[in-house]
């Protein structure tokens, strides 16, 4: 598999788990720690702690969500590192410059942007659509073909049209959250929804967030595969003070082109908002970890 600085096609991707897959066949047993061999991982999806809970964005609003609704698409992992690492390297363990401390001071939540992220070798992928309510805990996603080797960052793509249970909630919609805001004594019951183009990438074309953090690890076992998604990430820079004030408790929608929706269309498509993790095993032995 050739490393790319743009986004690894889906067929290619196929082709190359396929290839890599088949040069494994004639190598190294099924006991060697070695890249290539074909595996299967689980897969799931569930919000994070933090989001579950309520929490207060970066301008000072309390927010507490009761709906949290997602279309999801493609998941593929790679071996190049994410979008946000720290220069040098993997496992160098040297401390970061003072330029760098500084520039990720600067641009703490930074987008996810092909310019700056090497995908490098394909390590898996999860293809078939799914929507989920994230606040309902973890969620089963379709299992991963994958092959075996180095893994450090990913690719989230949401699933447009919006397919599977949720479907017909979401209304044509990627994302759907709904909840309470409150700061300095006012309160906002809220809606802020978002369709396919509100999230595709300039250089993608498509609706999906490049260079997510996978925490780094050598997969050389079938295992699980879990996606955390952060909506306290999408909703950390909406201003809720734009939102009409309703009279009978029923959300109100961010307005179409008002800065709350803009920026929460931004954290849609931050690469922070999304982390994946490993852990070897079934679902089940995961869960009694």
């Amino acid at each position: 598999m050739t490393s790319s600085t743009a986004p690894f096609p889906p067929g290619r991707l196929a082709a190359a788990l396929a290839a890599c897959a088949l040069a494994a066949g004639c190598g190294a047993g099924d006991g060697d720690a070695t890249t290539g061999r074909r595996l299967t991982h689980a897969t799931r999806i569930t919000a994070d702690a933090a989001s579950v809970e309520p929490f207060t964005t970066g301008l000072g609003w309390r927010v507490a969500l009761s709906k949290a609704y997602l279309s999801v698409g493609a998941l593929h992992y790679f071996e190049g590192a994410p979008v946000t690492a720290r220069r040098g390297g993997p496992g160098r363990g040297a401390d970061p410059s003072l330029l760098e401390r500084l520039a990720r001071w600067a641009v703490p939540e930074a987008h996810a942007h092909p310019g700056h992220y090497q995908a490098g070798e394909a390590r898996g992928q999860m293809t078939e659509p799914a929507s989920v309510d994230l606040l309902r805990g973890a969620t089963a996603l379709a299992d991963a073909d994958a092959v075996s080797g180095l893994v450090r960052s990913a690719r989230f793509t949401y699933g447009a049209p919006p397919r599977g249970p949720l479907a017909a909630e979401l209304d044509g919609h990627v994302v759907v959250v709904e909840g309470r805001a409150e700061r300095d004594g006012a309160s906002r019951v809220f809606r802020a929804r978002a369709g396919a183009n509100d999230v595709t990438g300039d250089a993608t074309g498509e609706p999906a967030v490049e260079g997510c953090v996978f925490e780094e690890v050598f997969i050389d076992e079938p295992g699980v595969v879990t996606l955390a998604v952060k909506p306290a990430v999408w909703l950390d820079q909406v201003d809720f003070a734009e939102v009409s004030e309703g009279d009978d408790g029923e959300p109100i929608d961010l307005e179409a082109g008002s800065q709350a929706l803009r920026g929460f269309t931004r954290g849609l498509r931050k690469g922070t908002a999304y982390a994946l993790s490993f852990a070897p095993g079934s679902p089940e032995e995961e869960e009694e970890r």
